[in-house]
């Protein structure tokens, strides 16, 4: 014989063991490796087998093994098709072997193989009609079961996974189909062995195979592959797969919800296709840099998806295949929230810069080090310094007097050190050598927890001190000089009130004392209003011990009058000072003197006002009530009744120091007539 005829057997034998050989060494974890691996060793024991027939001139053993290969090669290839398609989720395709097991056994028994005949290139065995028959209705059932769950998988399927169906499909029927017809053809018509062209189709088959298995290796899954499928899906990104025609061929989960779309809707499509025009027009020119090998990094994007559109992220890589670039690997971000946040902070820096500018505070922005970063308008207004003139430079050498070094050197150190100062007055220096009189506050800047810089602002008080010494000159007059003059007036009127006079001239003499004691409470309620205003210390005082001390030293005022004081021991703290005995006295004896009652009560309760805990403190007396048309102004200033010779102070004293302790005060008619006034003081908790 020609052994050039054994040539295609030789080359499907050494491919088809290479090919079993790769398949064991990817180790992959995929059910339908196995069965294509028997598929190449079944197919493989067929070729060597017919090709040791030859070399051996017609050994029968060689058509046993040839045989054997081509007994089980039809249920191999439906066990590969249906845990490929994963068509059975039991696996009742085991079953397909019973037949190829019982064609064994005859094998085994001489009741299969007929004989060995030579046909013009080769010797092929000759088999007996009903196992042949049996094992070619078998084959062709399989067959064509195994096409129809490849077509079904091939339609279901998109991307890679339809791509490498594709092939698959195509190769298995197709051998299958192609060895009958030249079997027929070869051996019935022209009398000719059919094994190489049989070779030359396993070799084809092989080759199909191979190559889906190596143009779409990503289906496969390797362990590798398995792995990088689990980062994937778990990653906090999208991530897809593009081939060289910028279809997707694998999109994880998250990039599936930021389209909105289930993956069979977005696998198989363009990349183009999920993107706005601007963005498509991008990708083009990206695209054909990554074909070339090069990497693309933050690439902004708008995708558009079912009903969504997400301002997102990209990065992409080539992905190089034995020196080729077959696609692209595209990782995607959703930075939709931090536009939002950069938006957000353009906008509060627009409006801080805004700030800053048109402040009429004078503003110095410095570094952590106390450096001069930027001043605003009103800055070089106060001080006369310009941003060039003071830019890197500690501010304290400009604008800080001798007078106020050691002042003004702690407070820089406070804000330094990460404290907020405010509330401080003193002087600074401007360029041109004069002090201005300002109010000082600094303040550290934090980002992300750590000190990046500093503020300070100056506030010109110049105005406010000159009215403030004015004021104090003022009080100053009325409770020292005009205070002493009214002593002396006092003193003497009493004097002569005591000679010999007329009964007109005694009366005239007690109207100028009248009018002098109201001067002189006048100066006082004046100057209680000045204290409340200046800096108190506030402490825990016990109540009670005030409010009996106040009735003790009104009792016998009010007895004179034929007023009796009731008060019901209440024992409570609160927070106050020495101005809250001003509080209770002012409140009793304005009863003693105008309400023209006979009772005064004093009580007390526990209550709650606006959801806050309250001690409140009543003082009711039995009188003839305050008229209506001062009851709703009592506590402005200079409300007073007809009768009465006071300023008209005393009730608005009283309300300015409640309300300093966080309480309130009010005033009602009783269920007798008369008045009650009601003192909040908040609980101590």
């Amino acid at each position: 014989m020609n052994h050039i005829f054994l040539i295609p057997s030789m080359l499907s034998s050494a491919t088809l063991l290479s090919a079993t050989i790769y398949l064991i060494l990817t180790r992959s974890r995929r059910p339908y490796i196995l069965p294509l691996a028997l598929i190449f060793v079944s197919t493989s024991i067929w070729n060597v087998g017919i090709l040791m027939l030859n070399l051996t001139d017609g050994e029968e053993i060689w058509a046993y093994v040839a045989t054997l290969g081509l007994i089980f090669i039809p249920p191999i290839i439906f066990h590969f098709s249906a845990t490929y398609t994963e068509f059975f989720r039991k696996r009742l395709y085991l079953l397909s072997y019973i037949p190829s097991i019982l064609l064994s056994f005859l094998l085994l028994t001489g009741y299969y193989v007929k004989d060995i005949v030579y046909r013009k290139i080769g010797f092929e065995p000759i088999y007996y009609d009903i196992p042949f028959y049996i094992n070619s209705w078998v084959g062709l059932f399989f067959t064509l079961f195994s096409t129809w769950l490849l077509y079904i998988a091939y339609k279901r399927n998109v991307g890679i996974k339809k791509r490498q169906a594709l092939y698959i499909l195509i190769a298995i029927p197709s051998n299958a189909l192609l060895s009958f017809l030249s079997y027929e053809a070869m051996v019935n018509t022209f009398n000719m062995a059919q094994f190489p062209l049989g070779s030359m189709l396993d070799f084809v088959t092989i080759s199909l195979i191979l190559y889906a298995i190596l143009k779409f290796k990503l289906s496969l899954e390797s362990a590798s592959e398995v792995d990088f499928r689990i980062l994937a899906e778990t990653a906090s990104e999208g991530i897809c797969i593009v081939d060289s025609e910028g279809v997707i061929e694998y999109a994880n989960n998250h990039f599936c919800e930021l389209l909105n779309l289930p993956e069979r809707k977005i696998m198989g499509r363009k990349f183009l296709d999920i993107l706005d025009k601007e963005s498509a027009k991008e990708f083009r020119l990206i695209f054909r840099n990554i074909l070339k090998g090069k990497k693309v990094m933050g690439v902004e994007l708008i995708l558009e998806g079912d009903g969504r559109t997400t301002t997102a992220e990209m990065n992409a890589s080539p992905i190089i295949w034995n020196g080729e670039v077959i696609g692209a690997f595209v990782t995607i971000r959703d930075i939709e929230e931090r536009k939002r946040i950069e938006e957000e902070l353009r906008k509060q820096k627009t409006y801080f810069q805004s700030l800053f500018k048109d402040s009429p505070e004078a503003i110095v922005s410095m570094d952590k080090n106390h450096r001069v970063m930027d001043i605003n308008p009103a800055f070089e207004d106060l001080f006369g310094y310009t941003l060039d003139e003071l830019k890197g430079k500690d501010i304290d050498d400009f604008i800080l007097p001798e007078s106020e070094k050691e002042k003004g050197k702690a407070i820089t150190s406070q804000v330094i050190n990460g404290k907020v100062v405010k509330g401080i007055e003193g002087e600074r220096m401007r360029k041109d050598g004069s002090t201005v009189h300002v109010s000082i506050m600094g303040a550290p800047v934090f980002v992300d927890g750590k000190q990046v810089g500093i503020f300070g602002i100056y506030r010109d008080i110049t105005e406010r001190k000159k009215a403030e010494e004015e004021r104090e000159f003022y009080n100053s007059l009325l409770r020292h000089d005009i205070a002493n003059k009214n002593t002396i007036i006092y003193g003497n009127l009493e004097m002569l009130l005591d000679t010999k006079l007329s009964k007109e001239q005694k009366e005239m003499i007690k109207d100028a004392l009248n009018a002098v004691k109201s001067s002189n409470e006048l100066i006082a309620t004046i100057r209680e209003l000045h204290r409340l205003k200046g800096e108190r210390e506030l402490q825990e005082l016990n109540l009670h011990e005030i409010i009996a001390d106040v009735v003790k030293s009104l009792t016998q005022q009010a007895k004179s009058k034929g007023i009796e004081i009731r008060y019901k021991p209440f024992k409570a703290k609160v927070v106050a000072d020495a101005f809250l005995k001003n509080v209770f006295t002012n409140l009793i004896q304005n009863a003693i003197n105008h309400s023209g009652c006979s009772v005064i009560k004093v009580y007390g309760t526990e209550t709650k006002r606006g959801g806050q805990a309250f001690y409140r403190i009543s003082v009711e007396d039995n009188g003839k009530g305050i008229p209506e048309e001062i009851k709703g102004k009592i506590f402005s200033i200079g409300v007073k009744g007809k009768e009465s010779g006071g300023s008209g102070l005393g009730l608005y004293l009283v309300k300015k120091i409640v309300e300093s302790y966080g309480g309130h005060i009010d005033v009602r008619k009783g269920k007798n007539g008369g008045t009650i006034f009601d003192v909040y003081l908040p609980k101590i908790t």
